[in-house]
């Protein structure tokens, strides 16, 4: 699989700000397909001391288990790449820190995706860029944002029980869904990246999220990239 939208990602920051400010008005809000039955998952850890990045693309075989409304993991395939970051850690700016080491793996990958999930924001972005939107625009794929802590924008607390959520809003428009994943445990902030709707992007996590705070396929590919870190 290869991009459809190709841009340098060699930038400094201004140059980096000036091409998501532009790749924003290109993003689609629609629903997610009705039958989801591929998901990819993406995370990066780094090592501070070598400025070495450790990713990983999770491709998971789903199924919906229409009982307890939410997905099963049928199968999975999980790709690996180490590599240079040569990017800085910038809030706001992940995609051009994670994304060249991902190309990579995403050219590995030679069937349909129906969505795409990654450990970062969607549309709840300053300039509605995060790392899953870019993802998405750029592959043409569907994609949601999950992250485990908010970038921006204003919330009321939800309630403590799992599924409840309250509204992300950025200057009163509402860009994500702060939302309770696990019985008393701190929320998600979920936002649509490409063709997905905010209530699309939060009824996939929930359904993805089983035993912890964290939907279960970025939690796998978390911890398998924590792992290579670790093993090198």
């Amino acid at each position: 699989m290869k991009p459809v939208i190709n841009h340098r990602w060699d930038v400094t920051i201004p140059e980096a700000r000036e091409i998501q400010n532009e790749l924003a008005n290109r993003l689609i809000q629609k629903s997610l397909p009705i039958s989801i039955k591929t998901i990819v998952a993406v995370d990066v850890s780094y090592t501070r001391w070598d400025h070495m990045g450790y990713a990983v693309l999770g491709i998971f075989s789903v199924v919906h288990d229409n009982e307890r409304d939410q997905f099963i993991l049928k199968d999975e395939c999980i790709l690996t790449g180490i590599d240079r970051v040569n990017f800085p850690y910038v809030p706001g700016y992940l995609s051009f820190r994670e994304i060249p080491l991902l190309l990579t793996l995403f050219e590995k990958v030679n069937q349909p995706i129906d969505v795409v999930i990654a450990d970062g924001a969607g549309i709840a972005h300053p300039r509605g860029m995060g790392l899953a939107a870019h993802l998405g625009l750029i592959f043409d794929l569907p994609s949601v944002g999950s992250a485990k802590s908010k970038l921006i924008g204003q919330y009321t607390e939800p309630g403590k029980r799992k599924g409840e959520s309250t509204d992300l809003l950025i200057n009163n428009r509402v860009v994500g869904k702060v939302l309770r994943s696990k019985d008393n445990c701190k929320p998600l902030f979920v936002s649509p990246g490409n063709k997905s709707t905010v209530d699309d992007a939060v009824n996939l996590i929930l359904r993805l999220c089983f035993k912890y705070r964290i939907c279960e396929p970025i939690r796998i590919v978390d911890q398998k990239s924590k792992e290579l870190r670790k093993s090198k």
